[in-house]
């Protein structure tokens, strides 16, 4: 298998790593039109192939898949290429910025037998792992609510807002672990930085589900701290994700409110446990993944049809924030 990336700047250069880990460096080609960022990459990794246009490297018929990592403008013309090309697609989230444009291209990628696969890299992370086998296996019991606080001081984007920039990771992770599709979205936002250009620097995204439970995310690149954690509160135990630490990043909390003989409200305390969650590297799992569904053709953890659900979550907050304005 030979794979081509396009665009190598921050995540690309993050993808050259991972595929040429896999791969070898032989198998692996990479674009941009960035010379800058082509001389980085090539002097990094010796031998590696490489080209300036993406059409270049999708012509080439000995690459028989192609990785995207470019601005998010830009993943619907150049997914639609590969695909046309008959090569299987991994593209950074989101799929595309239109949902006519995310529903095309998995119908081409359907018509010529393609891996559509979309970089949705936290449903891959192994502590997201570990918290959907303790949902299925009903340790939390009944799924009260979610609530992710995704913040830091920067990086600032002109070209899109907080919500797309940082919101498909914690959309995505809601949607793998609930297993369902929200019944109602809502966001609210405020501009505090870029009020010309209308681009939000703070979000609260609330998704309501027809089980009852309720997501929330909180989404800034205005904060003094850089935070990364997800709480889901169940009838049974609740759990917390802190992505910032180092080792212990699950902990599991045996407590809860409890109803009493005479029909008054308790509060149980029970253990505190902190499983032993294997470290790997989410991005890994996520160029593994694309690769096995490749050779055995099966349907990726973070398909064309995962990526169209975000998107549609994606599109329907933006509205509720222009509504807002």
């Amino acid at each position: 298998m030979k794979i081509g990336i396009i665009g190598v700047g921050n995540w690309g250069s993050n993808l050259v790593r991972n595929f040429v880990r896999i791969l070898g460096i032989e198998n692996v080609a990479i674009c941009d039109s960035d010379r800058n960022k082509l001389s980085k990459i090539t002097s990094e990794f010796i031998g590696i192939k490489s080209f300036l246009l993406a059409k270049e490297i999708i012509s080439k018929e000995e690459i028989d898949s192609i990785a995207i990592a470019t601005p998010t403008e830009t993943h619907y013309k150049i997914a639609k290429e590969a695909l046309l090309k008959g090569k299987n697609v991994l593209v950074e989230k989101p799929i595309a910025l239109q949902l006519e444009e995310a529903e095309e291209l998995i119908e081409i990628a359907k018509k010529k037998g393609l891996i559509l696969m979309v970089d949705h890299l936290l449903i891959y992370h192994p502590a997201i792992s570990r918290i959907k086998e303790i949902i299925k296996n009903g340790e939390l019991g009944k799924i009260y609510y979610l609530y992710s606080e995704r913040l830091n001081l920067g990086v600032i984007r002109s070209k899109e807002n907080v919500l797309w920039s940082l919101g498909p990771h914690d959309i995505s992770i809601f949607l793998y672990l609930l297993e369902d599709f929200p019944s109602k979205i809502e966001a609210f936002g405020s501009i505090y930085l870029q009020e010309k250009q209308k681009i939000e620097d703070t979000v609260f995204l609330h998704l309501k589900f027809p089980s009852g439970a309720n997501a929330h995310s909180h989404l800034s690149w205005l904060n003094p701290n850089k935070t990364r954690k997800l709480t889901i509160v169940g009838s049974k135990k609740m759990v917390v994700f802190d992505d910032m630490e180092l080792r212990n990043k699950l902990t599991i909390f045996d407590k809860g409110i409890e109803w009493t003989e005479k029909g008054g409200v308790g509060v149980r305390y029970g253990d505190i446990y902190i499983p032993s969650i294997p470290l790997y590297e989410p991005l890994n799992a996520v160029c593994e993944d694309f690769i096995d569904c490749i050779k055995n053709k099966k349907k990726p953890k973070s398909d064309g049809e995962s990526g169209l659900r975000v998107l549609k979550i994606l599109k329907e907050a933006q509205k509720s924030l222009e509504e807002k304005r």
